[in-house]
């Protein structure tokens, strides 16, 4: 593993995910020194990702946003990757001229997406790419409501799409819809819409207290099988589990006590966590669910390498709860105040100082790729910036194979 790779959810008008856009650091220098000169680094990194890492392994078959720097784009880098997936990504401070088009000609000509990054009308410069580009990303923070309008109404066309990026709120991902954009890059999907003077679904919320009994240390076996058998849903769906092909029994497996003791109790009380958690996701953005899973699957993977290997199934519940107050609709403190977690976990979800705190710091520093504080975090918890690495990268893998049982 020679970098440091993350991803950024790209949602589409639904609220699925298109794609992600991969964030990278190379790490040819010294984990604590970015590189300046970023075009031999960077091509070293797409090709890590495509030899080592894998498109599919990192967006779960997902178009993969990729930045490209002048120089890679006439070197013809970006035929590494997969054109099925792989999005061509512009740099804005690349020079444009007869080269530069003539590149990204050749890419188009052989079946790649191209996208535009950071665009503002006020580039002339940029416009013969605008022109030329599928998509064309637009940052909502550093561009006002009018120019969002006029760059649609200017080069909109019948195929090419609008990117709002860096959409943090409900209000501007509204505000981007209404504009005529249609791809959403940006955190707003995990904040809550708070629903005022409503009660909390039955089901829900029941769902939810099932999910931390199960995770009671003195919970025995054959309680969990009963609390699967009161629920026709978790029967099949564990039953669909245990005989699904990433198993790869020989013999079919009919029995809930069966599939229990091929699982183990351990496997057993984290697939039900899923299973519950997987239903009370309902009517949220899949990717919701997709990034408490990610999180649960890293803190939990964390835990040997901390000196909390006891606090495993903690740190995995912190990660499932942590966008708790996103599936209620309530402001996180409320929203914890109904589910019965350990003070530990509540304290550190809500921003207290404990030792599970710098576990979630460093989570949340992963996902937005703030290199900084992900190497200040590591020296903070003494643990080594590349295996960091390599346990996110397992826990995305993780992640989506859960998606496709």
């Amino acid at each position: 593993m020679n970098s440091f790779v993350a991803r950024q959810p790209i949602l589409d008008r639904s609220l699925r995910v298109f794609g992600y856009e991969i964030l990278y650091r190379p790490t040819a220098v010294s984990e604590e020194a970015l590189v300046s000169d970023g075009d031999s680094a960077s091509l070293n990194v797409i090709q890590n990702i495509v030899l080592v890492i894998g498109c599919d392994r990192l967006t779960g078959g997902r178009k993969a946003f990729i930045n490209f720097t002048r120089n890679l784009l006439l070197q013809d880098a970006a035929f590494y990757l997969p054109k099925e997936l792989a999005v061509i990504e512009i740099l804005e401070h690349v020079k444009v001229d007869p080269e530069l088009m003539a590149a990204c000609q050749r890419l188009k000509h052989a079946g790649y997406l191209i996208a535009l990054d950071d665009f503002v009308l006020s580039r002339s410069e940029h416009h013969p790419i605008a022109q030329l580009a599928d998509i064309v990303k637009v940052d909502f923070r550093l561009t006002t409501p009018e120019e969002h309008r006029a760059i649609v109404s200017r080069f909109g066309n019948g195929s090419r799409r609008f990117l709002a990026e860096k959409t943090e709120t409900r209000e501007e991902f509204q505000e981007a819809l209404h504009a005529g954009y249609s791809l959403f890059q940006g955190y707003f999907f995990s904040k809550p819409t708070i629903i005022a003077r409503k009660d909390i679904p039955v089901s829900k919320f029941n769902s939810l207290r099932m999910m931390r009994e199960l995770h009671r240390e003195d919970f025995p076996i054959e309680a969990i099988e009963n609390v699967i058998r009161q629920d026709p849903s978790l029967v099949y769906k564990l039953l669909r589990y245990i005989n699904s092909a990433f198993f790869g029994l020989r013999h079919k497996v009919t029995s809930i006590r069966h599939a229990l003791a091929l699982l183990g109790e351990k496997e057993v009380r984290k697939w039900a966590t899923l299973t519950i958690y997987a239903r009370v996701s309902k009517g949220q953005p899949e990717e919701v669910l997709r990034l408490s899973l990610l999180r649960a699957a890293f803190f939990e993977s964390l835990a040997p390498y901390l000196n909390m290997a006891e606090e495993k199934p903690q740190l995995f519940l912190m990660g499932i709860f942590s966008l708790v107050d996103v599936l209620l609709g309530r402001p996180l403190e409320e929203a914890l105040s109904e589910v019965p977690l350990s003070d530990d976990i509540n304290h550190a979800l809500l921003g207290g100082s404990n030792r599970y705190r710098p576990v979630f710091d460093l989570g949340t520093a992963y996902e937005k790729a703030d290199w900084t504080r992900v190497f200040a975090l590591c020296q903070k918890l003494s643990i080594h910036p590349r295996t960091v690495a390599r346990l996110y990268l397992e826990a995305i893998e993780w992640t989506e194979r859960i998606f496709l049982v």
